[in-house]
């Protein structure tokens, strides 16, 4: 027997019929009738489903039955946006009714400041509301259901935490010795420009205290064993820096770390180690004999020390990736992980991990971007196909493809003109310059496109003149025939001023010829400044081009110039090695001859003892 559904009462419903269900969509109407053996049978509307809603729909889950005489179900659907998930949405598959729906809070973001930095910044926090205080910190909460409000205040809570970016960096700013840090630490919001002035001052006066000398090979073993902490034991930690790899030493000071840092180059020419014993290794870094030995996996032997600093400073140098230098630094196997962490921290090397992360994306441009969402630091991959992508720091909605705001049902370059009104602008101007034979004129009146033939016409007959001060004419109305004597001086033509008619058709054509040559004259100066715009346009464009040329031009040379002192360089470094290995070949074929010969002398046979002769006299025999 039919029973009464959950939900919404149906009208139609009748509890004396049957109900056959779970039929396939493809039996016929015949075979049912068959097997009812009744004629009565009608076929119930089936439920309608939303093919599109099923598709957004990311998920569905069943997650409780209850009771099922009652009809209660608890089902949890996913989406992937919450603007797709709507609210008081009424389904035509449940009587028109609606679903109680309920979405879990979007976002909540909470972020812990000193309570130092809050009272510097409490003006720029007053819009912000404070929920509670701690001991030694506030604690600032934003929560919203405005996806596009959120993201915005939540970036502008982290820019505020983060406070303000000078796009210069000095690494002596990095100390607390520093006095600069403890001049500007404690200043009010309303100090930050001049603070600004005051760091950017202090950046160019330690810019020209410091100066770079690039050292010959010889002398970085030197410098890593015992002229880099000497230096470093009478200026300072901070003011002494040597790159291993291009063997460029930094210093910050006046003459007298100028007059200590030649003082250590002179010696460290004096003092090159060149007695080599046979089957020795040179450290590919100083090109001196490996002390404390250290091996990679590419059988090359480096210095202890020599290999710590050259991994300790590839965070400054930003010179990636970490290969051997071994085979005049042909070798380019990559320094492995474990090798990278025995010789640095744990802090260390966290810190040149999210050195080499950001040189790889600043180094691939095209291929990596930022959030475009000011003080956003997010990064997502470029693809060429269209798709969203969604920020988690400020939910901000992004085309993978231009970088801009998602355009959905519009290509990058449809949505590039439309959010650009030059763009338009300047398409609309070169459509009239394509369009300017056209001839069309446009009745202002009905705003109707007529040619120069008929638009005066037009403008006389259906609007009583071209301003629209002249009344339309009256249609003729009918006149009863009088019929009159004779009279040779009656006007045959009753009364028509034709000589007025004349003028007024003569004084029509030549406001009519005046205003074409107008139109014509307006024309012509529009589009002579249209002309004029391109032509400077095309100026500017030309003008870009060529200082680009010369901006590459001038690169190519630095590049040759940096290329042909590296070769020179290394054409002095080989020389130099080449002298020191016939030196060092000579010293030890010298010491072989000298051996060979003080062995020659110990074989010889004992010499004659002097005799005494019969005259008194001595001699010897030789």
């Amino acid at each position: 027997m039919n029973q009464l559904p959950p939900g919404c009462i149906v009208p139609s419903f009748r509890p004396n019929t049957i109900k056959i269900s779970n039929l396939p969509d493809v039996v016929p109407p015949a075979i049912v009738t068959d097997f009812a053996q009744s004629h009565l049978i009608r076929a119930l509307k089936p439920l309608s489903f939303d093919i599109d809603s099923a598709i957004e729909m990311q998920s569905f889950d069943v997650t409780s039955r209850g009771d099922n005489e009652a009809g209660m179900l608890s089902i949890r659907a996913r989406f992937n946006t919450f603007t797709i998930a709507l609210l008081d949405r009424r389904f035509s598959y449940i009587c028109n009714s609606m679903f109680w729906l309920r979405i879990p809070p979007q976002a909540l973001y909470t972020i812990t400041i000193p309570s130092g930095q809050y009272r510097a910044q409490e003006n720029l926090w007053k819009e912000a509301p404070r929920q509670y205080q701690r001991s030694g910190s506030y604690r600032i909460q934003v929560s919203g259901t405005v996806e596009a409000a959120l993201g915005a205040m939540k970036v502008r809570v982290e820019s505020l935490a983060a406070g303000e970016k000078i796009d210069r960096w000095h690494d002596h700013l990095a100390y607390p010795q520093a006095q600069l840090v403890q001049q500007i630490a404690e200043a009010e919001p309303k100090a930050v420009e001049k603070a600004k002035v005051v760091v950017m001052e202090e950046l160019e006066r330690l810019a020209s205290l410091e100066f770079t000398i690039t050292l010959r090979r010889p002398s970085v073993g030197y410098f890593v064993r015992t002229g880099l902490a000497a230096m470093r034991e009478v200026f300072g930690e901070d003011d002494v820096a040597l790159d291993i790899r291009s063997a460029v030493i930094t210093v910050r000071g006046g003459e007298e770390v100028r007059l200590h840092l030649d003082n250590h180059i002179t010696e460290s020419l004096k003092t090159v180690n060149v007695n080599v014993a046979p089957g020795s290794h040179t450290c590919p870094i100083c090109y001196d004999d490996v002390s404390t030995p250290f091996q990679l996996v590419c059988e090359h032997v480096y210095c202890t020390g020599c290999i710590r600093h050259f991994l300790t400073s590839a965070a400054e140098t930003g010179i990636f990736p970490l290969v051997c230098m071994g085979n005049e630094s042909t070798c380019g196997t990559p320094i492995s992980i474990p090798v990278i962490q025995k010789f640095l921290p744990p802090t260390a090397f966290n810190h040149l991990l999210e050195t080499v992360f950001t040189t790889h994306v600043d180094k691939h441009p095209q291929e990596f971007r930022y959030c475009k969402t000011p003080d956003c630091t997010q990064i997502y991959r470029r693809s060429e196909a269209v798709s969203v992508l969604r920020c988690p720091a400020c939910f901000s909605e992004i085309c993978s493809s231009c970088g801009e705001d998602s355009h959905e049902r519009l290509s990058c370059e449809h949505a590039r003109i439309h959010n650009n009104p030059a763009e338009q602008e300047r398409m609309s101007e070169a459509w009239l310059l394509q369009q300017r034979d056209a001839g069309a004129h446009i009745c202002w009146r009905c705003m109707g496109a007529f040619d120069a033939g008929q638009i005066y016409d037009h403008m006389n007959t259906s609007h009583g003149g071209i301003y629209g001060d002249e009344p339309a004419p009256a249609p003729p109305q009918p006149q009863a025939t009088v019929l009159q004597h004779q009279n040779p001086f009656v006007d045959a033509f009753q009364g028509i001023d034709y000589l007025a008619q004349v003028r007024l058709l003569t004084e029509a054509e030549a406001h009519r010829i005046a205003e074409e040559q107008y139109n014509r004259d307006r024309t012509q100066l529009r589009i002579a400044a249209l002309q004029a715009r391109l032509t400077e346009r095309r100026r500017q464009e030309e003008a870009d081009r060529e200082r680009e040329l010369r901006l590459e031009r001038e690169a190519q040379w630095r590049r040759q110039q940096a290329e042909r002192q590296r070769r020179e360089q290394e054409e002095a470094d080989r020389l130099y090695r080449e002298q020191v290995n016939r030196w060092r070949t000579d010293q030890t074929e010298r010491a072989r001859q000298a051996t060979a010969g003080q062995q020659t002398l110990w074989q010889q046979p004992p010499r004659a003892q002097p005799t005494r002769q019969d005259q008194g006299s001595w001699c010897v025999v030789m």
